[in-house]
Parts: structure tokens; sequence; C-alpha cells
């Protein structure tokens, strides 16, 4: 994997050079730009992690050594690694009949596993049309629940995980621009952002998932709002007749930003069932109703709020960033016993992180951060598949992060 690694970046760099030096004949305005990022973090706790540990969730609840009593997730750990770090390569050109024309391909190297914490992983990889007021954007890039406009600008490359969501999709979008506000249709499969549990449910759902955005600004303030509606096929089932059965769900989100002297507030709501493939705690469960032979299976939803507040300055910058998520379970009786997805026992996650960032000049910049991490654990579902009988597990996780961006 290594040597597939080493001959890919070659590739990547001797492509790039020998279309800079035909740019002027074709027309291509090629630019490149990533960071160099290394990120030293100890957790008091062993918690739920995304790719290859550089995403932390939440702490998992108790589990005891059969033999000694020790709760074996009670342990701390330290992680020392710069696998996110990442380069893209923007193409732009040329302008035909008055359509724009632009690339973008970026990559890291966290790998699809978390065996694999080194290797080469495709990030944004996607071609975008314009032509007067409308933009075509196809292939790989942010689900569009993670805006690029108004995000939680954490340290750690986590941007507010579980409280925020974290995506990137296949997809075709099509935006309409205006002076303050633009409105947008995507149509989205899954990739290596997947619902849990699901395997191909996106390809065997036989339709993309849809959502509509609108954003608005004006002055200090910007806000957006986004409804979507996907449909996953169901996953074999042992003595359940699921092939060739569905479950729809629904998600909504809201953000803000607002610039005050000095100071930059962002903040969202969410609402999202069976959204495990957004990097939060999701999934499915059975109907009362359901039968081995006609099995209904339908969504448990979650909720979250969050907020992030920063000062901006040319040397510190201190923020913090506070966020919370519910389980809200499903719109009908259903059998917990069933439930399935990502950590449909976690009934609630809190996180406070407060941070301080030290710009050593434009480029480059040390930050330090504490996170503080509450999960709520059920141990049996209500009869709406929330999770009851819960129990508190707590992590404290400092991180000492540097970046150098080109």
């Amino acid at each position: 994997m290594q040597k597939i690694t080493f001959l890919l970046l070659a590739l990547f760099c001797t492509s790039s050079f020998v279309m800079a030096q035909e740019s002027e004949e074709k027309l291509f305005d090629i630019s490149f730009h990533g960071f160099v990022a290394v990120d030293a973090a100890h957790n008091s706790r062993v918690g739920n992690t995304l790719r290859n540990k550089h995403i932390y969730l939440y702490p998992l609840p108790e589990v005891l050594d059969t033999e000694t009593g020790i709760d074996l997730n009670g342990r701390g750990n330290t992680d020392i690694d710069a696998a996110h770090s990442r380069f893209g390569i923007h193409v732009k050109g040329p302008i035909v009949n008055g359509i724009s024309v632009y690339g973008l391909i970026e990559a890291d190297f966290l790998g699809d596993a978390r065996a694999a914490d080194s290797n080469f992983r495709l990030r944004h990889a996607f071609i975008r049309l314009g032509y007067g007021d409308f933009t075509l954007t196809a292939g790989q890039t942010w689900h569009p629940f993670f805006i690029p406009e108004n995000f939680p600008n954490t340290a750690h490359t986590g941007v507010g995980v579980p409280m925020h969501p974290l995506s990137r999709n296949p997809q075709l979008r099509l935006t309409w621009h205006q002076k303050n506000f633009e409105l947008s249709a995507s149509f989205i499969e899954q990739n290596n952002f997947r619902t849990t549990g699901f395997g191909e449910g996106s390809e065997f759902g036989e339709m993309p998932e849809v959502t509509l955005q609108l954003k608005l600004w004006r002055g200090n303030a910007w806000g957006s709002v986004s409804a979507g509606y996907k449909r996953l096929a169901m996953p074999a089932i042992e003595e359940t007749a699921t092939i060739g059965t569905y479950v729809g769900s629904f998600h909504a989100q809201t953000t803000f930003r607002y610039r005050f002297p000095g100071v930059l507030v962002r903040a969202g709501a969410l609402y999202g069932e069976n959204t495990s493939e957004l990097a939060m705690p999701g999934g499915v469960a059975r109907t009362l109703a359901s039968t081995p032979e006609n099995p209904e299976f339908i969504p448990l939803a979650y909720g979250s709020l969050w907020t992030d507040m920063e000062r901006h300055s040319a040397t510190w910058s201190p923020g913090v960033f506070v966020g919370y998520t519910e389980a809200l379970g499903a719109s009908e009786n259903v059998d917990g016993a069933t439930a399935f997805g990502r950590d449909t026992r976690v009934a609630n996650v809190f996180t406070i992180s407060p941070r301080l960032r030290y710009h050593i000049n434009t480029a480059t910049w040390v930050a330090l951060e504490y996170m503080y991490t509450e999960a709520g654990w059920g141990n049996s579902y209500d009869e709406k598949g929330v999770p009851s009988d819960v129990k508190t597990y707590a992590n404290n996780r400092i991180l000492l992060s540097m970046r150098y961006t080109f």
C-alpha cells in the first residue's frame, strides 16, 4: 500500500507540473492548497472514534473484564499523528460559450479502514460548470448539511461531531445564485460515509437522497435552511423477509452566523432520522405491527444543537464549542430489542470544548484545546425506541495541534 501511495503522489505531482507548463496554451489556471498538520491528544476514557481515532465522538460505556472486573473502557490513551495532512489541486478554465469550468481533487492519508492509518484517501473530486446565475456540481464533495461557510472552527478535525454533521458524498448539485441568497437541489449517493448496518442500502434503494437548501446573507448575518429525504434498502436479517423492502427517513437543519466586532458566533440545529452516515448516532427498529413475513422498520431520530464562538486577532484566537444531542426515538411504537445502527443505546451527548490558538504567522498556528464530553448510555428502550435506564460516562481530552497551511 505504501508503494501505491507513493506512486499516486508521484503521478499527482507530475501531471500537475505538465499541466502547469501547458497552462498558457490551454488557458488553464492551476493552483494548489493544503496543510501539514500534527495532533497530539490524550483521552481519559476509551471512546467511539472515526477515521483511525482522529475523530472522537463520545465515551463508550462500561465493559467489565470477566476475570478482574476492571472496566476495559476506563483506560486512558494517547496518540500523536499527522495522517490528516492533506493537499489538493484546483483547475479553472477554459471558458467556452459562456460556460465556466472548475475542478478540484483533494486527498489525505487517513485511509478507509481503522488499520490503515497512512493510506491515501480521496476527499473531494468534482467538476463545477457555471452558466449565468447557475452552477452544476458533479462528483464527490461535502454533503449539503456540512456547510463550508458555517461550521465549528475547532482545533480538532471532528468539527463538532456528533452534534454537527460530517460527510462527503458523490452527488449532483444544481445551484441558483443571487445577490443575497442561493437555492440548491442535491441528488446524493453514499460512498465511504455510509449508514451503519445498511451496506449497499443506498445503491439498492433505487433512488438518490434528495436535499434542498436555502442560504441567505445580509451585512454581518448569514443563515441557512436545509431539508432532505433518503430511502435505503433494508439489509438481510435472519428469518425476516427484508430483501426488497425499504426504510425512508427525513432530515432537516438550520444554521446561523453573525459577526460581532471582534467575535464570530456560529450556531446550528439538526433533526435527523437514521443519520449515522453524518457521523451521528442513529438507526432503525422494527414496529410492533411488523411480522417476519411483512417486516416494517422505521427510523430512530436524534436532535442536536451547537454553538461556536471565537475571537479573531492576528496572534491569539480564543474560542469555545458547546453542543448537545439527544435521542428522540421513532414516530410509533417499536421493539427496542430489534434496533440496529450506530450506537442506538446513546440517549444523549454533551460536549464543551474551549480552545486557544496562537498564530505564528498567517500560514502557521499552534492550538491547545480541552474537550469534556458526557454520553448517556441506556440499558433498555422505551416504547418509542428511546434509550432508558441511562448511565452517564465522561471523557476528558487534551489536544495540542499544529498546522502549516499553503
